[in-house]
């Protein structure tokens, strides 16, 4: 299965900002299930995948890696359908509260926008941003669903606080001028980390422009690749430069056939039979059609949800976030991205490659990544030149950087590696690293090319790009 995409014054009670103090272990049912669909893995195997929690010996109980800090508040705009926010597994804690906001029928805070407590629904223009799809919910409990409460599931990252913006309507689709507003509107109000598990159309100007105020502004904006199973192209969000692009793996670490693939892939997380919360009476993939889907057969426990795309990868990338920003709240979007790419698991051949990324993401040993000690080896893409030649794109840089080299190898994946007798260009930026002359270029055939770059304590960094070379008519 797939998907593309109380009162309130009562919630939002009894705010506060704090640290937040995780407990030895946790007892959530359904982080300790398995099987509760008749799979062969633990119900929320993500959180186990990536290295976030872990079995405790010998007893029925999860611990938490990331426990030897106290953890502060980040606020994380999630643009969606948005949340139910009467879910018994998303308490008042859970969101973020508009600190000049009161619910007395004004606009407190003169934003234009009255009583925006929590947030805002940009479709119907009012201050209740409710999932009457589903979506945004299941996103929402990945990354902040209430944890060591003794019931259903647990979320990734407790000291995640929601601001739920709705720029999707009840069927999963909306309008550009609302996602681009809902972008503003994170950026105005605070938040840190923006999550966009979006599909559809090309992104216009708008939305464009948006994500580029927030990241001139500072925050790392997360995006999910697409369900096509393509390769990225220069469309979608997934396209977009500087954004934090998610694909996805099934509980096999293998890649989800769904997930959209190629050089602008950052990293990938678990996507596949992904357990989370269910908004009230909601069954989106019924909803969105999806294809041998029956009625009901993804409900778990009639307040949970199962579901499977690139929508639910990039949470999990997005609650990392969160805990790296809540122990380090001096972390800025470069650094945090390099923190979880630097450290992801590689997946394929080590180093960066078009159908993982960097690799899966891990937890605990982007929590244990020195922001400051890097190594880039990175293709974003390349271009023929006739009068040059091949023209290589991405970044090769390190923080104590000593050298970079390129190789190439034909055909087998077993032939040997061949330097290239060209120069590297240093970027730490993406921009172009080395130039292929056509005098130098290889063999016609499958082409595969290797970045190397090289760091003064001896460890080095590589990205793979594959390609074909066709002979000169």
């Amino acid at each position: 299965m797939r998907a593309g995409a109380g009162v309130l014054l009562l919630l939002i009670s009894g705010w506060m900002q704090v640290s937040v103090v995780l407990a030895a272990g946790y007892s959530d049912p359904l982080l300790l299930r398995q099987g509760s669909w008749g799979q062969a893995y633990p119900d929320q195997w993500g959180l186990f995948a990536i290295n976030a929690y872990a079995r405790g010996e010998g007893s029925q109980s999860v611990l938490p890696l990331f426990t030897e800090r106290p953890l502060q508040p980040v606020v994380v705009a999630i643009i969606d359908t948005g949340v139910d926010y009467r879910h018994p597994e998303l308490p008042a804690e859970r969101f973020w509260r508009n600190p000049l906001e009161r619910p007395d029928g004004r606009d407190n805070d003169g934003n234009g926008l009255v009583d925006d407590l929590i947030g805002w629904n940009f479709v119907t223009g009012n201050q209740r941003p409710w999932d009457d799809h589903g979506h945004g919910t299941h996103v929402a409990g990945i990354i902040a669903a209430q944890s060591d409460n003794a019931r259903g599931i647990s979320g990734l990252a407790p000291n995640a606080r929601l601001m739920v913006l709705k720029a999707l309507n009840s069927d999963g689709y909306g309008r550009g001028s609302d996602i681009a507003a809902a972008v503003r509107y994170a950026v105005d109000q605070g938040a840190q980390l923006i999550q966009l598990s979006l599909g559809g159309q090309s992104p216009g100007e708008l939305e464009r422009k948006a994500l580029a105020d927030a990241r001139r502004a500072g925050r790392l904006v997360i995006v999910a690749a697409g369900n096509q199973g393509a390769q990225i192209a220069g469309q979608g969000y997934e396209a977009l430069p500087g954004v934090l692009v998610v694909g996805a793996v099934a509980a096999d670490q293998q890649r989800a056939e769904f997930s959209d693939w190629g050089m602008r892939l950052d990293l990938v997380a678990p996507g596949v039979d992904i357990l989370s919360l269910r908004a009230f009476g909601s069954d989106f993939l019924q909803r969105s059609g999806e294809a041998d889907y029956q009625p009901g057969e993804a409900v778990v426990g009639r307040d949970y949800y199962r579901a499977s795309g690139n929508s639910f990868a990039a949470p999990f990338v997005t609650g990392a976030a969160a805990i790296l920003l809540g122990r380090d709240p001096g972390l800025g979007p470069v650094e945090l991205a390099r923190m979880m790419r630097q450290s992801a698991r590689a997946m394929g051949p080590p180093g960066d490659d078009q159908l993982y990324g960097a690799g899966l993401l891990d937890v605990d040993a982007a929590l244990r990544q020195s922001p400051s000690s890097f190594v880039l080896s990175r293709f974003s893409h390349a271009s023929w030149q006739p009068a040059e030649g091949l023209v290589l794109h991405g970044q090769a840089d390190a923080d104590q950087f000593v050298r970079a080299r390129l190789e190439y190898r034909v055909e087998a994946a077993s032939a040997q590696w061949r330097v290239l007798p060209v120069p590297v260009i240093r970027q730490r930026s993406v921009g172009p690293v080395a130039v292929i002359p056509v005098a130098l270029m290889p063999p016609p055939g499958w082409l595969t090319l290797r970045l190397v770059v090289e760091h003064a304590d001896g460890s080095s960094r590589q990205s793979l790009l594959q390609l074909r070379h066709l002979p000169a008519e």
